[in-house]
């Protein structure tokens, strides 16, 4: 992993792309981020607001927003990202494909950035959010998908003709198998409480009462969990003592009332040690005790896959809304940067609009980078921070927020300047600005040499199964040019490897005429 080039607290005022290249490989430990969303609509700031004047239109053209240098790059490096936008441009729309190179090229860079331990989670919806969880696959790999957070952003939203859309989805991958994880558990809130813990001690704590036993094995027990206690014959019921030994109860139990807990091996004395101290309810009528079960003594539930909090982490927070049109909660970020960072480590955000993930990074005590176009942006993290991370703490906001560094030119990258390529390829390139379009120069080679692979001889049916690929790679020396440059079938390239010149090529796999023929049937 490379050292980091850049300052903790840093805003890039620009195209996140060019900054996104300029940070060393391997040195951010979580991505954050809340991209657009490729609704095809337009999006304003409420008025009056510190966010006034903000919007961004969320529309794509292929024909004006899809660079020639994108797609050189993506077939070149990432032939299975190319797939997906191919694809999604012959089964959807020319718009859906132009935000997938749009957002291709940016996470192909985020992919190298991130740790081996890293994790991105990427915000969207429905409007494109299966097309970027296959994009994400692809870069990836599937097996890094961890999960979709299904996040309720509205209390109530009523369509027609169909479902209400009140919900969001956040996709969450590793860079590898050995990720951060911090596991976090949500309070329940005062009604599930109050039905979880229906009793009440003289301190006001709630309670219930709990088994005490297990289960009799076999239908038989013996040792000193079988014997009886204190009058109560537990083998009557078919059961054993089973008085809590370890998990967060005992802990609970160890750390707030009876110190050294744990280490009572003995049932009996367990059980004795657990009336001494009042954690032992014996009925007034019945026959059977209980333990008693202090709320205060659970950590709540697991986080789970929804996130349904209808206080804090919906849009209808309006104590830290900024009026930006796509603005997300605090309590959200902070979450699954708890989730997912530990104490220290570093978050990015290339979509930092209004600054939430950079003032939940702050206040979780972690460093952040984060990048945005909006005019504004570089006044919306500093007024945040000096507002929200300043509260119950005099100047400490004011003085985060001169600690800012507003960039507007990239980072100097000081590992080996390598572009985010797939971690299986042998290559090294560097992207340099064609002389011709990639259009241009299928053209000319075509009319040079036939529409014909120029690996085993294919003769295409159609420009759009031709592959075009460079006769010596340019890590070995080749130009980024038509005289470096083949026209080859499918799985020629994909065979050839890379190593063999024009002269030398040869199909090293006897399928790969078979898979050819193929394609003239399509």
């Amino acid at each position: 992993m490379a050292a980091p080039n850049f300052e903790n607290r840093t805003l890039f005022h620009g195209d996140n792309l060019d900054f996104l290249r300029s940070i060393n490989s391997e040195s951010i430990d979580l991505i954050a981020t809340d991209p657009p969303f490729n609704k095809g609509r337009d999006f304003h700031a409420t008025p009056e607001s510190l966010a006034s004047g903000a919007s961004f239109q969320d529309r794509w053209r292929w024909d004006e927003d899809v660079h020639e240098a994108w797609i050189d790059q993506m077939q070149d490096d990432w032939p299975g990202v190319w797939a997906v936008v191919d694809w999604t441009r012959m089964t959807h729309s020319d718009a859906l494909a132009a935000f997938l190179c749009f957002m291709a090229v940016r996470l192909t860079a985020m992919h190298r950035v991130l740790k081996p331990t890293g994790a991105l989670y990427l915000h969207c919806d429905d409007a494109a959010g299966a097309y970027l969880k296959t994009l994400l696959d692809a870069i990836f790999g599937k097996d890094s998908y961890r999960n979709s957070i299904t996040w309720r952003r509205a209390i109530a939203h009523n369509d027609a003709t169909r479902w209400g859309r009140i919900s969001d989805t956040i996709l969450f991958y590793t860079k590898s198998d050995q990720w951060v994880w911090n596991p976090l558990h949500d309070a329940p809130d005062a009604a599930e409480l109050a039905k979880a813990f229906p009793k009440e001690d003289s301190k006001g704590r709630l309670y219930r009462s709990d088994n005490l036993t297990g289960p009799m094995h076999g239908g038989k027990a013996g040792g000193e969990s079988a014997k009886p206690w204190k009058g109560y014959d537990v083998t009557s019921r078919n059961r054993v003592w089973s008085p809590p030994l370890k998990g967060d109860y005992a802990e609970y139990i160890e750390r707030c009332w009876i110190p050294g807990y744990r280490s009572i091996r003995g049932v009996h004395a367990r059980l004795d040690a657990l009336d001494a101290a009042g954690l032992i309810e014996h009925p007034k009528r019945g026959f059977w005790p209980g333990l008693v079960r202090y709320a205060e003594g659970g950590k709540g539930k697991p986080q789970q896959d929804l996130v349904y909090n209808p206080t804090g982490l919906t849009n209808y927070n309006k104590a830290e809304s900024a009026g930006y049109p796509t603005q997300k909660p605090l309590a959200l970020y902070r979450k699954i940067i708890r989730s997912s960072t530990n104490s220290g480590d570093v978050v990015l955000d290339p979509f930092c609009g209004c600054a939430t993930t950079p003032i939940a990074a702050e206040l979780e005590g972690r460093q952040w980078l984060g990048a945005d176009l909006w005019d504004k942006a570089p006044q919306m993290v500093t007024e945040r921070l000096a507002n929200e991370v300043a509260v119950g703490e005099g100047e400490q906001g004011d003085m985060l927020a001169r600690k800012v560094t507003v960039r507007t030119e990239p980072l100097v990258r000081t590992d080996d300047g390598e572009v985010a390529a797939p971690k299986l390829k042998t290559l090294k390139r560097k992207i340099d600005k064609p002389s011709m379009s990639r259009e241009a120069m299928i053209d000319e080679l075509i009319e040079e040499h036939g529409m014909h692979c120029q690996g085993c001889g294919f003769e295409f049916p159609h420009k759009r199964y031709i592959e075009l690929d460079h006769n010596l790679p340019r890590a070995d020396g080749g130009k980024n040019d038509i005289e470096n440059r083949i026209l080859l079938c499918g799985p020629c390239n994909r065979t050839k490897g890379h190593v063999l010149t024009l002269s030398g090529l040869r199909l090293e796999n006897k399928k790969a005429g078979v898979l050819a023929e193929q394609l003239a049937v399509d």
